[in-house]
Protein backbone atom coordinates (compact mmCIF):
# COMPACT_ATOMS: atom_id res chain seq x y z
CA UNK A 1 0.00 0.00 0.00
CA UNK A 2 1.57 3.02 -1.54
CA UNK A 3 1.21 5.77 1.50
CA UNK A 4 2.02 8.83 -0.37
CA UNK A 5 1.74 10.05 -3.40
CA UNK A 6 4.75 12.62 -4.36
CA UNK A 7 3.25 13.72 -7.66
CA UNK A 8 1.58 16.51 -6.88
CA UNK A 9 3.59 19.67 -6.93
CA UNK A 10 3.04 22.89 -4.71
CA UNK A 11 4.29 26.25 -5.16
CA UNK A 12 7.29 24.96 -7.44
CA UNK A 13 8.62 22.36 -4.97
CA UNK A 14 7.56 18.63 -4.47
CA UNK A 15 5.40 17.56 -2.08
CA UNK A 16 4.22 14.86 0.14
CA UNK A 17 0.51 14.29 1.06
CA UNK A 18 -1.22 11.06 2.45
CA UNK A 19 -3.69 9.58 0.36
CA UNK A 20 -7.22 10.19 0.96
CA UNK A 21 -8.57 6.55 0.57
CA UNK A 22 -8.16 3.64 2.65
CA UNK A 23 -8.62 0.16 2.22
CA UNK A 24 -9.61 -2.52 4.43
CA UNK A 25 -6.74 -4.90 5.95
CA UNK A 26 -9.25 -7.67 6.35
CA UNK A 27 -11.54 -7.60 2.76
CA UNK A 28 -10.17 -4.34 1.40
CA UNK A 29 -13.06 -1.89 0.61
CA UNK A 30 -13.02 1.81 1.06
CA UNK A 31 -12.58 2.25 4.83
CA UNK A 32 -14.08 5.91 6.26
CA UNK A 33 -12.75 8.01 9.12
CA UNK A 34 -14.94 7.11 12.17
CA UNK A 35 -13.15 8.67 15.13
CA UNK A 36 -10.62 11.16 15.97
CA UNK A 37 -9.26 12.13 18.92
CA UNK A 38 -6.44 14.76 20.02
CA UNK A 39 -4.08 13.93 22.73
CA UNK A 40 -0.38 14.72 23.97
CA UNK A 41 0.39 16.44 20.93
CA UNK A 42 -0.87 13.92 18.29
CA UNK A 43 -3.82 13.29 16.62
CA UNK A 44 -5.45 9.11 17.18
CA UNK A 45 -7.62 8.97 13.92
CA UNK A 46 -9.73 5.72 13.47
CA UNK A 47 -11.17 4.34 10.27
CA UNK A 48 -14.55 1.68 10.11
CA UNK A 49 -14.62 -0.41 6.82
CA UNK A 50 -17.49 0.16 4.62
CA UNK A 51 -18.66 -3.17 4.07
CA UNK A 52 -21.95 -4.45 6.52
CA UNK A 53 -20.25 -7.87 7.32
CA UNK A 54 -16.54 -6.71 8.10
CA UNK A 55 -15.30 -5.43 11.21
CA UNK A 56 -11.67 -4.33 10.03
CA UNK A 57 -10.57 -1.10 11.39
CA UNK A 58 -7.57 0.67 11.23
CA UNK A 59 -5.61 3.28 13.81
CA UNK A 60 -3.17 6.18 12.72
CA UNK A 61 -1.44 8.23 14.70
CA UNK A 62 -0.26 11.90 13.45
CA UNK A 63 1.58 14.59 15.04
CA UNK A 64 -0.75 17.61 14.88
CA UNK A 65 1.32 19.91 12.50
CA UNK A 66 0.47 17.28 9.98
CA UNK A 67 -2.89 17.72 10.46
CA UNK A 68 -3.29 21.06 9.60
CA UNK A 69 -4.49 21.87 13.90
Amino acid sequence: MNLYNASRLSGGGLTLEMEEERLCPECGATMIEFDRVTEDGAVFIWYACTREDCSGQWLTKRAMRMCGV
